[in-house]
């Protein structure tokens, strides 16, 4: 990780969101179509006890959804939409909540619940276009832990101070191995750890999750889209 003067940024490269395989052979194509000029990205995680689904306008999207496990991005038209999220498997809304899709951007939307009346922590995830470096995200979803900084494992490096609840951070980072803790602000006890193997050119998200007596459980993942199939 660089630790000369990391360059702080609330931005996720999404370069990778358009890139499409030259061995793809589908339907008859060499390669996938491309999403439109217009489209939005937008992915979601859902925490509680149990797998949902998540419905577009009424369209099944993503099935038997894990709790605490971030989907893949999916490619969406940029406008309104309305976001529904069913017990997996069954029917009935357990909640639905409207959302505007930016054209060009990219989202992540936390549900703290399946509770009726929630509504999503909606983060939007912006553009880097330095293919020298990764880009690492970071979700604080745990609302009753208050701020927390986010470490290198030795202490030694300090990626993220004083993160809040619901509050956007990503930074540019070397593409090394890296093992991460989670802490109170200026302690280097850890309430939580992952490890990530970081790329050029990718990006990275963290989401730090509620856990039992005030620890984080955490999920480290490279950031992936659906594959693109001219979906509306």
């Amino acid at each position: 990780m660089n630790t000369r003067r990391p360059f702080l940024r609330w931005t996720l490269s999404f370069a990778a969101l358009a890139a499409f395989g030259a061995s793809a052979q589908q339907a008859g194509t060499l390669y996938d179509p491309e999403p439109p000029a217009d489209s939005a990205y937008v992915r979601f995680i859902v925490l509680g006890s149990g797998a949902v689904d998540v419905l577009v306008d009424g369209k099944p999207r993503v099935t038997k959804l894990a709790a605490g496990t971030p989907s893949d991005y999916l490619v969406l038209g940029a406008g309104a939409r309305n976001i529904t999220l069913q017990a997996a498997g069954k029917p009935g809304a357990l909640l639905s909540t409207a959302f505007e899709a930016g054209k060009g951007k990219a989202y992540t939307l936390a549900f703290a619940s399946t509770a009726k009346d929630t509504k999503p922590v909606v983060f939007e995830d912006k553009a880097n276009t330095n293919k020298l470096k990764a880009v690492l995200g970071v979700y604080h979803l745990h609302p009753k832990a208050g701020p927390v900084d986010v470490l290198t494992a030795d202490g030694a490096t300090k990626a993220f101070a004083d993160l809040a609840p619901g509050a956007p951070a990503s930074l540019q980072v070397n593409p090394i191995d890296v093992e991460l803790i989670v802490a109170k602000p200026g302690s280097k006890a850890a309430l939580g750890q992952a490890k990530l193997t970081m790329t050029q050119g990718a990006t990275y998200s963290l989401f730090l999750l509620p856990a039992d007596g005030g620890k984080f459980g955490t999920v480290a993942l490279q950031n992936k889209t659906e594959r693109y199939t001219a979906k509306p």
